[in-house]
């Protein structure tokens, strides 16, 4: 890896700890598992694992100049925690990615990508908030932060249809990216315009969602259909996201026009005034059909099921808390975590797909109009990554 001579040396050297600590923490752990898999399943894991990690630093390494919070001021001397943190995430993931491809991945070894995949979505979450409360936030922490969201959109992703808790299409959810990225380099050689994006806070929620559902769904206590119905109902917004992003940077969209800012708030307005407070009534609707279907209730069917009650109980309040517009999005990870547990000894028929990818939905644009409380979007919306 090649260091810019007018990085400052301690940066440079803070680097060079990390990747090496790194690469020595890869080697450990190689070692130790090979304990329970065979030399040449460690081994696969070890070069797959390190060819991440080096990818990892090779891209913090190329953006050490932007450790700066602009770059009219000079370079900071370190690394700092955030960007430290930053890191750590893009080993998490570089560890993640040792187990794809392996066909020895028992339901205590899928244990361990699944941990350090929860633990890199955490930083994501919290890195950009020990910037902010440091003093250190820097056009590095940015950029890396939105590469290693990428990355970890890449490799969770491969694990996740590998193991086959999710369809192989949410493959294009990891692919959009670089397709992007691909195609404003692309635009920028044929000398074409490349227009700025507006600032959309649904952008990185959305985003944000996607790591929460494969933090989860890589843990081996979910299974199909469900994880396939949610990673479609997750997939979807994200590439829709993609396509407008891309219409806009390209100048088919254009947002600075009179007719085109008339068309983007009618949009908004008949999202947040019809469609998000219809889907709040038809998980209501399909949720009773769905307890109808399973003979909840003795009076409609020819005989109760066995569910508990208590579980009931909190399928109902969360639904109920949903339909009034009181932290939907909050109280729609919960539903979502019921049914999907629901239906783990309850067959999941297409009425219930449609449920589970509303409830969905609601999580991940909220309530809308009518709505009696919404804190969670304010924390949804709440920017807390580098």
């Amino acid at each position: 890896m090649n260091y810019s001579s007018q990085l400052p040396s301690s940066l440079v050297l803070e680097t060079k700890v990390i990747f090496y600590s790194g690469f020595l923490l890869l080697i450990v752990f190689a070692v130790l598992i090979s304990l329970t898999w065979s030399f040449s399943e460690s081994f696969q894991w070890f070069i797959q694992a390190g060819l991440l990690w080096m990818l990892a630093i090779h891209r913090a390494v190329k953006l050490l100049n932007l450790n700066r919070s602009s770059m009219q001021l000079a370079l900071y001397p370190n690394l700092g925690g955030a960007n430290r943190l930053t890191l750590l995430r893009g080993f998490l993931i570089a560890l993640t990615g040792g187990f794809i491809f392996h066909a020895n991945l028992s339901e205590k070894i899928i244990l361990i990508p699944a941990l350090s995949y929860f633990f890199a979505a955490i930083i994501d979450r919290v890195d950009g908030y020990i910037a902010r409360l440091t003093k250190h936030e820097s056009l590095l922490g940015t950029k890396l932060d939105i590469e290693f969201d990428a990355l970890g959109l890449l490799i969770a992703p491969l694990l996740a249809v590998w193991i086959g808790q999710i369809h192989w299409s949410y493959l294009s959810v990891s692919l959009a990216y670089y397709l992007f990225q691909w195609g404003l380099y692309w635009r920028s050689k044929q000398n074409k315009p490349i227009y700025q994006l507006p600032t959309n806070m649904s952008r990185r929620a959305i985003a944000g969602f996607q790591m929460g559902f494969l933090a989860v769904v890589l843990w081996p206590i979910l299974s199909p259909p469900a994880t396939m119905v949610a990673g479609i109902a997750f997939m979807l917004p994200l590439l829709a996201g993609f396509i407008m992003d891309w219409l806009t940077v390209s100048g088919r969209i254009k947002l600075n026009g009179s007719k085109s800012l008339n068309f983007s708030q009618t949009l908004n307005n008949a999202t947040q005034i019809v469609l998000l407070p219809s889907l709040r009534v038809l998980i209501v609707l399909l949720l009773c059909l769905s307890l109808i279907k399973t003979n909840t209730f003795p009076l409609l069917g020819e005989g109760p099921s066995p569910i508990n009650p208590i579980f009931l109980i909190s399928l109902v309040f969360s639904t109920l808390m949903i339909l009034l517009g009181i932290n939907g999005r909050f109280f729609a990870v919960i539903l979502s975590c019921l049914l999907c547990w629901f239906f783990i000894s309850h067959e999941m028929q297409f009425l219930d797909g449609i449920l589970l990818a509303t409830v969905i939905w609601v999580m991940q644009f909220g309530t809308g109009k009518y709505s009696l409380w919404i804190w969670d979007d304010k924390w949804v919306n709440r920017y807390d990554g580098a």
